[in-house]
């Protein structure tokens, strides 16, 4: 599960740099930098903690500046950015090893001794733990200045006259409190270490990936004085870092804390069949110790799906998605069915949050969290979970956003007649594609959306069946037969005149005939609207035009709205991020159509060699160990935004779960109200163009120039897509 980088991975230093760790306490809070051990973003810090009161997170210990002296020599093992671009110290030319075991690992070598730094967060608790291991010849002594920030995770802070720089010595380190509405600061190592009051400032501390990204990218930091322990090989020196007094010595608490991990990781590989393939198993253990790092017990509204790391919270619609590849697969049910109640208690007019504020007020801006709900408890049943714990926590609330989007409620969201759902306005995002400049959508998605209607139909046949089959109850504000005029509406209102595949959406103004995986959730889903034939055909243009080896792009290279990469300033992001980007969640809902459309068979399956291959390899960039937020949507799929997304690791996990340990029924196996007959690759023919334009009318396509290949089967050849248009991440 180990992965080591050595010294020839770590040069050029820029290769170093792009990389980055990350360790978390399981209450939202973390440690991260780069594996040079350099930071590169605001977000970067020793000890960001998620508080209650302020209510948020916050970045308390931005970083160490740290250096062994050892035979009359100083050897510094830490290294900044300065304005300007200078690095300063040089501790990168010491570097000889990184590696993300159960916790980050840096080596150094200083003269005849060899220095492990590593970096490990106590389960639940705000503390960070800094341990040296030391080998070679000699002794030397450490010496390190602690570089405070005590400032909002999102901002930076600069030299002040309000902070108070006054220490309080204690054994082996200090106690402080810079800001009187922030929690105090201990640091403390081994009683033999001595601490010595120097403040001072630190000015112009430099952010790379900030500046790259058009945010406020310099920061000065307070050190309120110098630490120093004695260095011998055999004796680790710890430093603890807590908002607390520890009532730990360190040691006793990074050995419980490690033993802990150790016993997780054992369970983890316990519960792989011993035939797994060497790839499969490591990805496996990697992805699903990284999928640990998102179960939180949130200071305000206790269990809770951390959507990702630096900059993101508990969001509503990517908890739903995450949970059954983070939780319901992964021997914590218990732990997403609370989640699932608390949503549940969160749920206002049929409505639930879109993402919850630092004061665990939530943002009812959406109208899918809702409908993610109940596909999130269809995987919770599968994985194996209570049909009593359903209708007991989970049913008031699912029959109370069955009424309401009936009745109609906010943003604009309303059952028809017909059975569809309408929802949005001109102007309004409610969907997940809802990337914005100047208050503004990028994309103009309202009225009827493909995928809100998919969702909307999965739920409505899935709370008939808890009613009908499982529950005895009868539901009188929903007709027996409004499933069916719900399927035959969505194939009226969706499937274009030339049999080319779904609208994306449809308004009182226009029928959006963009190419993007909205659709494919029409034919995943476990109950589907689409007749066996039609579901190949979104298949096919799905796999011909959107599918790449790390997910699905956002919309097809050959329509002119097309961005190929996602950098640059927020703005320039944001028109990228759902005009072309990659999302790693759509490939198990991939999965699951494509074998309905084509069976599951070795061909079928061989199609995700690919993806299997990408997914190993990323785990060795960007975020090291975990999946990024998108992707480029041209080769060679450059990662972007954070480096830690909780649904990208979710579905990951569950692709893989699908494809190597099939444990569970999925969407792809459910009976689904229209009947599917499999059929065999060999039979299934490509299909058409389809219409470029925003509007559903035959366009003429430019010929299609190489260089950008899509995963191919011999099913059906699909051609290369066009060159890009000159063009989020969506760290906000």
């Amino acid at each position: 599960m180990d992965i080591e980088f050595n010294a020839a991975d770590l040069t050029p230093f820029r290769n170093s740099l792009s990389r980055e760790w990350l360790e978390t306490n399981g209450r939202g809070g973390f440690a991260s930098g780069t594996i040079a051990n350099c930071r590169t973003r605001k977000y970067h810090g020793l000890l960001n903690v998620n508080l209650s009161t302020p209510p948020g997170p916050f970045n308390l210990l931005a970083d160490l500046e740290d250096w062994v002296v050892a035979g009359n020599q100083v050897h510094p093992i830490s290294v900044h950015q300065y304005d300007g671009g200078a690095y300063s110290p040089d501790g990168h030319t010491r570097q000889t090893r990184f590696a993300l075991e159960l916790m980050p690992a840096f080596t150094y070598k200083c003269g005849d001794l060899t220095v492990t730094r590593r970096i490990m967060m106590p389960h639940r608790r705000d503390a960070v733990l800094i341990r040296y291991d030391v080998t070679g010849k000699g002794s030397g002594a450490l010496c390190i200045r602690p570089l405070l920030a005590f400032r909002s995770l999102h901002q930076v802070t600069h030299a002040n006259g309000a902070l108070n720089g006054q220490t309080d010595v204690l054994p082996g380190g200090f106690r402080i409190r810079p800001y009187a509405t922030l929690p105090p600061l201990f640091m403390q190592g081994e009683t033999a270490g001595s601490f010595n009051p120097e403040p001072l400032w630190y000015f112009k501390f430099r952010y790379a990936q900030d500046a790259e990204r058009g945010f406020e990218h310099l920061e000065d930091l307070f050190s309120p004085g110098l630490l120093r322990f004695e260095l011998k090989p055999g004796t680790p020196v710890i430093l603890a870092a807590s908002t607390e007094p520890l009532g730990d010595d360190p040691e006793q608490l990074w050995t419980r804390e490690l033993e802990r991990r150790q016993k997780e990781n054992a369970g983890i590989a316990s519960q792989l069949p011993a035939d797994l393939d060497a790839r499969s198993r490591r990805t496996l253990l990697r992805l699903r110790h990284t999928a640990r790092q998102f179960l939180i017990e949130h200071p305000l509204d206790g269990p809770a799906l951390h959507a990702g790391y630096h900059w993101f919270g508990a969001w509503g619609r990517d908890t739903l998605i995450a949970l059954p590849g983070i939780a319901f697969y992964d021997g914590a049910l218990d732990f997403g069915a609370r989640i699932l109640k608390t949503l549940a208690r969160l749920e206002r007019r049929g409505l639930l949050p879109n993402f919850l504020n630092p004061d665990g007020s939530g943002a009812y801006t959406a109208a899918d969290p809702s409908l993610w709900y109940f596909w999130t408890i269809q995987q919770y049943l599968a994985a194996g979970g209570s049909l009593e714990t359903v209708r007991r926590e989970f049913w008031p609330a699912m029959l109370s956003i069955i009424r309401n989007f009936l009745a109609g409620t906010a943003n604009g969201i309303a059952a028809d007649a017909d059975g569809l759902l309408r929802a949005g306005s001109a102007g309004q995002a409610v969907s997940w594609m809802d990337a914005q400049v100047g208050g503004r959508p990028i994309v103009a998605r309202w009225g009827y959306l493909v995928e809100l209607n998919a969702l909307w139909y999965n739920a409505l046949c899935f709370t008939q069946e808890l009613a009908q089959t499982h529950f005895n109850e009868t539901l009188e504000f929903l007709p027996s037969d409004y499933t069916v005029r719900a399927r035959h509406a969505f194939v009226a209102k969706f499937w274009m005149p030339d049999g080319n595949g779904l609208f994306d959406s449809v308004n009182e103004f226009t029928a959006d005939g963009s190419l993007r995986p909205n659709a494919l959730l029409a034919a995943s889903l476990p109950y589907t609207p689409l007749r066996p034939e039609q579901i190949r055909t979104v298949v096919q243009a799905v796999r011909r035009e959107l599918l790449t080896p790390i997910g699905l792009r956002s919309l097809t290279p050959a329509d002119l709205r097309y961005r190929g990469q996602c950098q640059g300033e927020n703005w320039v992001r944001e028109l990228a991020y759902h005009q072309g980007s990659v999302w790693p969640w759509f490939l198990p809902h991939f999965a699951e159509a494509l074998f309905r459309a084509e069976g599951r068979t070795p061909a079928t399956e061989k199609l995700f060699e690919p993806v299997l291959e990408a997914i190993d390899r990323h785990l060795r960039e960007a975020g090291v160990g975990s999946i990024s937020e998108v992707f480029d949507g041209d080769e060679p799929y450059t990662p972007r935004g954070a480096i830690s997304q909780a649904w990208n690791v979710a579905e990951t996990l569950r692709l893989l779960y699908l494809l190597k340990l099939k444990p569970h029924k999925t969407a792809a196996t459910e009976t689904p109200a229209a009947p599917v007959k499999p059929k065999t690759a060999a039979t299934i023919r490509p299909a058409p163009a389809r219409p470029t334009s925003v509007r559903a009318r035959p366009a003429t396509t430019a010929a299609k120039p190489a260089g950008r290949p899509v995963i191919r089967t011999t099913a059906a050849k699909p051609p290369p897509p066009p060159a890009p248009a000159k063009g989020k991440s969506a760290g906000k």
